[in-house]
């Protein structure tokens, strides 16, 4: 069943009193929320003495890290980007195989690509680091493993919000193309892959947003060449540094919280994250 045939939400409108409650009700959840971010983003401008921290503010945390850790953030910025490009053309064919072209092949498509939104990350990780430790493909060190181990656990968002949109396109747009002599593959990317877009964009937001922060696959797949920034953050707080932990994890933070803007923007408000 698309989409389009669910039932539209009611707006209801209620009293003044049960309005101040609700929305006090909700501004709570979301300092609750919210408060281990500010929390997170105000320690990492106090200034450190080791491991202790002492009075005062300075940016020295931020300093460190550009200075100890900038290859860790260019890691996770770079390795993130190749996999979404990855994830994207993947994507886009396999949410047009799986709705259009319906079947017991492309069934156990859609089974296999959704499984690892369902598998533990270091599951995974252990799976693929097995899988690409020995001959003829030795990949364990290197980026591409971890680009690899980003592009299975991420595919399922743009699978889903590509899905989502191809359920509501309308096959006789399609059809009515290739009846005009346009070939199905010209068809595809001159209207179809077009009308996927804003689903593409959403899903790829959401894959990048989870790919930058990703920790458990890639803690069991990062060389000290290959470190990204949440292993980095992981590492820095086992060695007691909270300053430079607290800034890095304030960089992702923050990256998060653009991101997540964006796919606001992208889907107008309307998209979810879940």
């Amino acid at each position: 069943m698309g989409q389009n045939s669910m039932r539209p939400p009611i707006i209801q409108n209620v009293s003044m009193p049960k309005r101040i409650i609700l929305t006090s009700i909700c501004l709570f959840v979301a300092l609750i929320a919210f408060l281990p971010q500010i929390v997170v983003i105000i320690t990492s401008f106090i200034k450190t003495n080791g491991p202790i921290f002492v009075k005062g503010f300075s940016l020295g945390s931020y300093e460190k890290i550009f200075y100890k850790l900038s290859k860790n953030i260019f890691n996770t910025f770079s390795y993130s980007f190749i996999a979404i490009i990855i994830i994207i053309i993947i994507g886009m064919l396999l949410s047009y195989l799986i709705v259009k072209r319906k079947g017991k092949i492309t069934a156990l498509l859609d089974l296999m690509a959704m499984s690892p939104y369902v598998i533990p990350g270091a599951v995974l990780g252990i799976c693929i680091l097995t899988a690409f430790n020995e001959p003829p493909l030795i990949l364990a060190g290197t980026p591409i493993i971890l680009i690899i181990s980003y592009v299975i656990r991420k595919m399922p968002y743009i699978i889903r919000s590509s899905s989502a949109l191809l359920y509501q396109m309308e096959p006789s747009i399609e059809e009515a193309s290739i009846n005009l002599g346009v070939s199905p593959m010209k068809t595809f990317f001159k209207i179809t892959a077009r009308m996927m877009i804003p689903g593409v964009l959403s899903g790829a937001i959401l894959s990048w947003i989870t790919t930058i922060n990703e920790l458990s696959s890639s803690i069991m797949l990062y060389s000290g060449k290959t470190a990204t920034i949440s292993v980095a953050i992981y590492t820095e707080v086992v060695r007691a540094s909270y300053g430079t932990a607290a800034a890095s994890a304030s960089i992702l933070t923050v990256a998060t919280i653009l991101s997540l803007l964006l796919f606001s923007l992208v889907t107008k408000g309307k998209g979810s994250v879940v």
